[in-house]
């Protein structure tokens, strides 16, 4: 499912880049590497998503060409 942001409320601004250096420097480095190893586990998904369509794509495909 993906996130879709409501119209009535936009999308707050993305936190400035001390900001977020500073949680990210506040991790225990355990918890660092738990949530990198996380984050590009999503990533690689993601870019399967991508490249491959999935069946509900492809069947949709199927039916416009008859």
């Amino acid at each position: 499912m993906r996130y879709v942001p409501s119209r009535t409320q936009p999308c707050p601004p993305p936190p400035a880049s001390k900001q977020a250096f500073g949680v990210w420097a506040d991790l225990p480095p355990i918890h660092r590497q738990h949530l990198l190893w996380l984050l590009s586990h999503l990533l690689e998904r993601q870019i399967e998503q991508h490249l491959m369509p999935s069946k509900e794509v492809s069947d949709e495909r199927d039916d416009r060409a008859e």
